[in-house]
């Protein structure tokens, strides 16, 4: 069994117009995210991360740990 995907969003959503400055996920992406398969989550989590810029991405990449850690 796989690990589970959990959700990119850190509750700091702010969308740009085109996608979420905090996790980087498109509209499309946030609702697809709901029925996606876990091989699906995997794919849109390593694409929306690249999305953001560095700053923006240390301080995902920080809140996304914390989030992992409370699971």
């Amino acid at each position: 069994m796989s690990e589970k995907i959990v959700s990119p969003c850190i509750d700091k959503c702010f969308t740009n117009g085109t996608n979420c400055t905090s996790c980087g996920r498109t509209n499309d992406e946030v609702q697809e995210w709901f029925d996606a398969s876990e091989e699906q989550r995997k794919i849109i989590l390593e694409k929306c991360v690249k999305r953001l810029d560095p700053i923006a991405y240390d301080n995902w990449e920080e809140q996304y740990e914390w989030k992992l850690d409370g699971q």
